[in-house]
């Protein structure tokens, strides 16, 4: 007989579509009567609480914050996509980074992985879309190989809370591609979902767009799934 989970895990979505992934990875299910948390299930030792936390660094921290008020919880993990700024980093490839900083000279946050996992690189949050190259070289040539939204504000509310958290990020878009710019980045809503009405006047403003989004999907779909699947690899290994 199978011994019960007894530690419990906190696995944070900034967004809908990168929830699905991480549904998907822990075949979790849907909670009821839960304000905080839509998913459930366990992997390994763990208990696993999932939800969307949405867009941007100060949101991430408010609900991070409401969250761990609702604990305990012995790990926090911040699951999804980032943009990739390192040649090192591909399209679909993955990222757990050692340290975390606000843009442009905010704290340094140190992560604090599953073993056996061996975290690497750092991650720069940005309150913003960067496409210019004048803004993103020196993020990279400072040392962080790719961008996210959310995890500086993650980092804080654990930090301040004295919980452990990591963060696990799919690439799934790089600016020399030039596939997000402003206008793309307006067709989602704050929590990740299409927002429909822009999108059909998006892609009736010229139809070869269609296919770039189409493509750009996939990627985010690719990027996320990557991101889900090594969080709970580890989670059941640790």
């Amino acid at each position: 007989m199978s011994e019960r989970p007894t530690k419990r895990v906190a696995v944070l979505a900034p967004m809908r579509p990168e929830l699905k992934a991480v549904v998907r990875a822990g075949s979790l299910t849907r909670t009821e009567n839960d304000a905080v948390f839509s998913h459930s299930g366990s992997a390994g030792e763990w208990t696993v609480l999932a939800g969307v936390i949405g867009m941007g660094p100060a949101v991430a921290r408010l609900a991070t914050e409401r969250i761990l008020a609702s604990g305990p919880f012995d790990h926090v993990m911040v699951v999804g996509i980032a943009g990739g700024l390192d040649p090192a980093l591909p399209v679909g490839s993955l990222m757990v980074p050692s340290q975390v900083r606000l843009h442009p000279d905010g704290p340094l946050y140190f992560t604090h992985p599953l073993p056996p996992r061996t975290a690497e690189g750092g991650l720069m949050t940005t309150d913003g879309l960067f496409s210019d190259k004048a803004v993103w070289r020196p993020i990279l040539e400072s040392g962080f190989g790719a961008v996210d939204m959310e995890a500086s504000g993650v980092a804080e509310a654990c930090e301040h809370a004295g919980v452990a958290w990591s963060v696990y990020r799919g690439i799934s878009d790089r600016p020399d591609e030039n596939l997000v710019d402003q206008a793309v980045f307006a067709l989602s809503k704050p929590d990740g979902s299409a927002d429909v009405v822009a999108l059909a006047k998006f892609v009736a403003r010229d139809p070869r767009r269609a296919k770039m989004l189409a493509h750009l999907n996939r990627c985010m779909q690719t990027a996320a799934n990557a991101a889900a699947a090594a969080a709970f690899d580890d989670l059941r290994r640790s």
